[in-house]
């Protein structure tokens, strides 16, 4: 028999509502991100908001325009992502969910047009756009330290990476109501494409209402009694029959030691937690610059400028289905388990995987889009190379950075790496979104040079600096940074007792014994 994990033992349903009621706003991002791409081709936007030319008798929106709608807005995500770690510290996750999301109803983007030509109003639809991205970042953080502290670790990576899940689902949702609207040429269809996203923060405002707080920042205010009350509505009221919240809670507690309160912004640099904060941020780094921006939000016009208008607003809808489906089998891998840590797979191995065909595909689509006369077949491969990248890339490269950044830091400083990680995501998002639209105008699909390097480069970090935590609990991820890491052996884990107890606990832990052959199932007892 092998070890035998079983979720059903500890789930309740307060568990899965507190882990995926508030992906509902990811599930904005996602919408955000891939509905702004077809705003930006919608012709009733570009005849508001764009310049006339008399020439072609067109409107158009020239690049420096293109950029400054798409990347103004993570001044907001910055500002969000940010704060969040010493506001959630301070104040909890359920407080800062309710703050951001009624920043959020407060959307300027929807009226900054009136209904004729050029009566867009640009630096309004901007100033509405940073508002709501202040939420976003907020968000962003809320969620994933949020997951990873109230799920048990045998299931934190699935739990954490099911973000992507539905960041996936509201972009198929945006390309959908895209393509809808792909031919309004008044202002009815984007803003109604914009106006949708009042939906998502009245939702996460309700559901807010219900969660409790983590246990764990909870203890990190010496309200143990409480902490120990959260931990029993996340468990099953067998676990907790059993007095097992109390002795996980105590066991969590003397764990964590020195790191049960919280430390100052210096502690991100000092000591090993330095190479803990450069892995957080060096993946939240290539979850930006590998390529992404290039195919989601700017697929649509990528499609327009290159040939393939009659399906610009049909690709998107093709790719988002496809990378929805592709992230299921990714929450399974990350925490599929050997035995004694030796995992089958997990988040290294996946991201190796996903860098190296990331890579692949954008060399692909940069070595076949130069060609001058391309044939029907060659024209299909490169739509074929967009969507095998955004793929690729779902498979790994975009959801485990998420799931690293809620795992790698130390209770200490988990909330402040998490913000610090996060805003340097979004410095890279806000470059990336600005210098794309001059590369596909100056160096066309030769920016796949540039995305498929950048890969290569993400793959031999992860080769020989990245250490697998996967399957440990929160508080024995530190014995693997107490060490100096060789990518050539596995990581031998030195924990003491209490740590060794809280991962028992956490997971249920239960012993197998070889008897003559058969195997007899021994429970771990508290």
């Amino acid at each position: 028999m092998a070890n035998s994990r079983n979720f059903g033992s500890m789930m309740s349903p307060m568990l899965l509502f507190s882990c995926f009621c508030l992906l509902v706003g990811d599930m904005l991002f996602g919408y955000d991100t891939s509905s702004f791409g077809g705003i930006l081709a919608n012709p009733g936007f570009v005849r508001q908001f764009g310049q006339y030319h008399p020439k072609t008798k067109t409107y158009a929106i020239d690049s420096l325009h293109t950029s400054l709608l798409s990347s103004l807005a993570f001044i907001g995500k910055f500002i969000g992502c940010l704060s969040a770690g010493p506001a959630i510290e301070r104040f909890g996750i359920a407080s800062c969910f309710l703050v951001s999301q009624l920043s959020r109803l407060w959307v300027l983007s929807i009226t900054a047009a009136d209904t004729g030509a050029g009566t867009g109003r640009l630096a309004q639809f901007i100033v509405g756009r940073i508002i709501v991205y202040i939420s976003v970042g907020l968000v962003e953080v809320d969620i994933t330290t949020y997951q990873s502290e109230i799920v048990p670790s045998h299931f934190r990576g699935a739990v954490v990476v099911s973000l992507q899940l539905f960041l996936s689902a509201g972009s198929i949702l945006a390309s959908g109501i895209n393509k809808a609207f792909a031919t309004r040429t008044d202002g009815l269809g984007w803003k109604t494409i914009t106006g949708i996203q009042f939906i998502f923060p009245v939702l996460i405002i309700l559901f807010t209402l219900f969660i409790p707080s983590s246990p764990r920042w909870l203890i990190s205010k010496d309200r143990n009694e409480d902490a120990i009350t959260a931990l029993c509505r996340l468990r099953s009221k067998a676990y907790a029959a059993n007095g097992l919240c109390a002795a996980e809670i105590q066991a969590i507690q003397e764990a964590l030691r020195q790191h049960v309160h919280k430390s100052p912004w210096f502690d991100l640099v000092r000591g090993n937690d330095l190479y803990r904060t450069m892995i957080v941020m060096v993946y939240y780094f290539s979850q930006q610059t590998t390529g992404q921006a290039f195919v989601s939000t700017y697929q649509t016009v990528f499609y327009k400028t290159n040939g393939y208008a009659q399906n610009a607003f049909t690709y998107p809808i093709i790719t988002s289905c496809l990378t929805f489906i592709c992230i299921v089998p990714v929450m399974y891998m990350v925490d599929k388990v050997g035995y004694a840590h030796n995992p089958i797979v997990d988040c290294r191995y996946c991201l190796m995987f996903s860098f190296t065909i990331q890579a692949f595909w954008m060399y692909l689509l940069s070595g076949i889009g130069e060609l001058q006369q391309k044939t029907h077949s060659e024209k299909n491969t490169i739509v074929a190379a967009f969507m095998l990248y955004a793929i690729s890339y779902n498979m790994g490269g975009a959801s485990i950075p998420y799931l690293l950044g809620a795992e790698i830091p130390n209770s200490a400083v988990r909330e402040k790496t998490q913000a610090l990680g996060s805003a340097w995501n979004v410095v890279w998002a806000f470059v990336t979104n600005f210098v794309i639209p001059y590369m596909i105008n100056d160096i066309h699909f030769q920016v796949g040079w540039v995305f498929g390097s950048i890969s290569v480069l993400a793959l031999l970090f992860t080769v020989f600096l990245l250490p697998e935590t996967k399957g440990l609990a929160l508080e024995e991820i530190d014995a693997i940074f107490a060490v100096p890491y060789n990518p050539f052996r596995s990581a031998e884990i030195h924990e003491t007792p209490t740590q060794g107890r809280v991962g028992e606990l956490e997971s249920k832990k239960q012993i197998v014994v070889e008897k003559n052959g058969d195997y007899a199932q021994e429970v771990v007892a508290v």
